[in-house]
């Protein structure tokens, strides 16, 4: 887009026509829309006045849409202005005034750029100079001219135009004869000789020249004849060198973009794999943490349960010195009662000491509690989980699946539950046949392996 920019300064117009085309391809691409809008209006603007191509209309539509994307308010307004524009190039003078005229006041109160009030007025001023309203003219020169200072608008805009003007008026005055004021305002086009477009450059050899030749001197005007004549000359020649190196700033710009897109690929796919390398260290972190807070979990657990462990084990212990002490309080009555001579005395203590050993080994089991919640308090893990797999056991079938987990046998689990070995045998049985088992020689590795 600078470039298009420095080769309107210059005046390579066939540069210019080729810069604004890629300025418009790669800011689409970038996205960046108000360039995309500016580089659609000056194409429209080479296309349509320069080649006199109507498909320019479309390149102004696209500077409409590029403008509203970006939001660009005062591109909008400069896009409300290309109709009076048209108009003024193909000579619609009143229609252009009209136009611009509906508007005006729009133009005249944008302060924070006053480029297009600066471009209404000189566009109603070249319109009434093209229809010899010198009246109306001068109205908006003088507004035009006012401008000349403000600091909203570049010099470079203000001095092209007032070049333009200055040969309207010479041409005005060319065509009424009147020689002194054409060369009047020729020689005040000739000071921003550098600011003239290709065009004006053209009208400004052909006024001068026609202008001396009404004046008789022939040799100034064959002068600026000679120089139109090599002004076209040269377009031509800096069409063909602009042609050719146009094409290959063309191949370099594409070689050019071919690496950044590359580039940028790469980036990518390297910010990709830096994403992917980073969300898998997160999800290791997370997991590694929930492991960690588990095992931690298990160990306080463990704890809590060594604990408990620890204090129904001293109960035990206790226990056992009770049980002890009741055992050496039997075989010392033993030992009385066989020192008795009478034997009918002898039976009698032995029928005696029998019922008592009978009730005090139940009191001794249960310790004054139920003898299942005694167990409960002992493995309330393992009664938990039963209770919760077989809900239809009762606490007799649940006592007897314990003491087999402990790998007690039928005697003994008779002893403890206060019934026969058969007894016990049977209650297997049905054990069994409740979870589903063919014998009670399945209930114990179940037991084993479940529990």
């Amino acid at each position: 887009y600078l470039r298009g920019i420095i080769y309107d300064r210059t005046k390579q117009e066939a540069k210019i026509y080729q810069s604004y085309l890629l300025s418009l391809k790669y800011s689409q691409e970038e996205k960046d829309y108000d360039i995309a809008g500016k580089a659609s209006l000056e194409l429209f603007t080479n296309t349509y006045f320069i080649k006199k191509d109507t498909t320019a209309y479309k390149y102004l539509d696209h500077a409409e849409k590029f403008f509203t994307l970006s939001n660009n308010k005062n591109g909008l307004i400069e896009v409300k202005q290309m109709p009076a524009y048209v108009a003024f190039t193909e000579h619609r003078y009143e229609e252009s005034n009209q136009l611009i005229l509906r508007n005006l006041s729009l133009y005249r109160n944008i302060k924070d750029d006053r480029y297009y009030y600066l471009f209404a007025t000189y566009m109603l001023a070249s319109n009434y100079i093209h229809l010899n309203d010198l009246t109306k003219a001068n109205v908006y020169l003088n507004e035009f001219h006012k401008l000349k200072l403000d600091e909203t608008i570049v010099p470079y805009n203000y001095e092209s135009y007032s070049v333009i003007l200055n040969i309207c008026m010479s041409k005005l005055h060319l065509d009424h004869n009147q020689l002194d004021s054409t060369l009047h305002y020729l020689s005040k086009a000739s000071k921003s000789r550098e600011l003239m477009s290709l065009v004006s450059t053209g009208e400004y050899f052909s006024f001068y020249s026609e202008a001396y030749k009404e004046l008789g001197k022939t040799e100034k005007s064959l002068m600026y004849l000679d120089s139109l004549k090599y002004l076209q000359e040269k377009i031509v020649s800096d069409n063909l060198d602009a042609n050719l190196e146009l094409n290959g700033m063309l191949l370099d710009s594409e070689q050019e973009l071919d690496n950044e897109t590359s580039k940028k690929q790469n980036n990518r796919n390297w910010i990709i794999v830096l994403i992917l390398v980073l969300l898998a260290g997160v999800i290791l972190f997370v997991f590694r943490n929930q492991k960690f807070k588990s095992r931690s979990k298990d160990v306080i657990l463990h704890k809590e349960d060594l604990s408990e462990l620890q204090t129904k084990h001293e109960k035990l212990e206790v226990r056992a010195q009770e049980l002890e002490h009741y055992i050496t309080g039997v075989k010392d009555k033993v030992k009385l009662i066989a020192s008795l001579k009478d034997e009918d005395a002898q039976k009698n203590n032995i029928r005696d000491l029998s019922r008592t050993i009978n009730a005090e080994a139940s009191s001794i089991k249960n310790s004054g509690e139920n003898h299942i919640n005694i167990l409960k308090k002992l493995n309330e893990i393992f009664f938990e989980k039963i209770t919760q797999d077989h809900p239809t056991l009762t606490d007799t079938e649940f006592l007897i699946c314990y003491y087999l987990k402990l790998e007690f046998k039928n005697k003994e689990i008779a002893f403890f539950i206060d019934r026969s070995i058969r007894g016990v045998e049977s209650q297997r049985y049905r054990i069994s046949k409740k979870l589903g088992l063919e014998n009670s020689k399945q209930l114990l590795e179940y037991l084993n392996l479940k529990y």
